[in-house]
């Protein structure tokens, strides 16, 4: 009997460590054919996370801007080298190489890479109340990306797209929504009434 309440605390631990990594992220935008975004939040005057991934094992680059390329944008790069993770929150007023802004108001939650692909993970705040960084509203923006097919940051060539979205309102049907954690969210609880009707029956 012990053996199986162990064995039932074990699971139901696993189940909210690998529910707590989904991150809330409830929007999904297809960019390219190797390029998509997902980022939600749960207060639209708090944070918002993002996840970039990406089909290299180079580095990856993300931005917003009211333009549809990187004059005046707020931008991150970041990949996974030799040397473990690197990441950096930058900005940029022209088509040139980004700057690192003063103030790192992007935090890196994950980086991994996985089958040829980079997924980057990361939060801000909506408002940073920093000017290098864009301000987060429910107005219609560019979303731009970049990446490099190595870890030296350099020129991306036309390794790079945009999409223009409302983060705030977004209306395209997503592979996140909220009807889809409903269900995920019923298979986990489900399963563990499961598990307990089946302790139940073995004592």
């Amino acid at each position: 009997m012990s053996a199986l309440l162990s064995f039932l605390f074990i699971s139901l631990a696993w189940t909210k460590a690998t529910w707590a990594a989904d991150y809330n992220l409830t929007y999904t935008v297809s960019m390219a054919t190797k390029v998509s975004l997902k980022w939600g939040f749960n207060d639209p005057q708090g944070n918002i996370t993002f996840q970039l991934t990406i089909g290299t094992t180079g580095w990856v680059g993300f931005g917003l801007s009211i333009h549809d390329d990187m004059v005046d944008s707020d931008i991150v790069i970041g990949g996974l080298g030799s040397s473990g993770n690197y990441f950096g929150d930058y900005y940029a007023k022209s088509n040139t190489m980004p700057t690192m802004d003063g103030q790192q108001n992007y935090h890196l939650l994950s980086m991994t890479e996985n089958n040829g692909e980079t997924t980057m993970t990361f939060r801000r705040l909506m408002d940073t109340k920093d000017s290098n960084d864009f301000l987060i509203t429910d107005k219609v923006i560019y979303v731009i990306y970049a990446y490099g097919d190595t870890d030296e940051i350099k020129y991306h060539d036309n390794r790079r797209g945009q999409k223009q979205v409302n983060l705030l309102n977004y209306k395209e049907s997503t592979t996140g929504s909220a009807a889809s954690r409903l269900s995920t969210s019923w298979t986990v609880n489900a399963g563990g009434v499961m598990l307990l009707l089946w302790i139940a029956m073995a004592v």
